[in-house]
């Protein structure tokens, strides 16, 4: 499903990432992985509206609830588990 990954840098700034244009919508992800244990960045990344219920981060793998799905997407989460393990691994090493 093309389209539909993950893309932190649209809303974080991750200056460690050396991208150029970040956004600024959500708190930056430096020092992520030191502040937060894998547990509760798994669950951020899962569904960040269990711990905000007024979040615009959508729920990566959460899909039990939803309302504004296209019909071809309902059912179905943004990322995989092994894609959520992955952004997971990434963030841990934000130190």
């Amino acid at each position: 499903m093309a389209g539909r990954d993950a893309n932190c840098l649209l809303c974080h700034a991750v200056p460690e990432s050396g991208e150029r244009f970040m956004g600024n919508v959500a708190p930056p992800l430096s020092g992520v992985g030191a502040r937060l244990s894998a547990a509760q960045l798994r669950l951020r990344v899962v569904d960040q509206s269990r711990l905000n219920r007024d979040t615009v981060m959508p729920s990566y793998y959460r899909v039990a609830g939803l309302t504004n799905v296209a019909e071809v997407y309902r059912g179905k989460p943004i990322l995989t588990a092994q894609q959520i393990e992955d952004v997971v691994a990434y963030l841990q090493t934000l130190r």
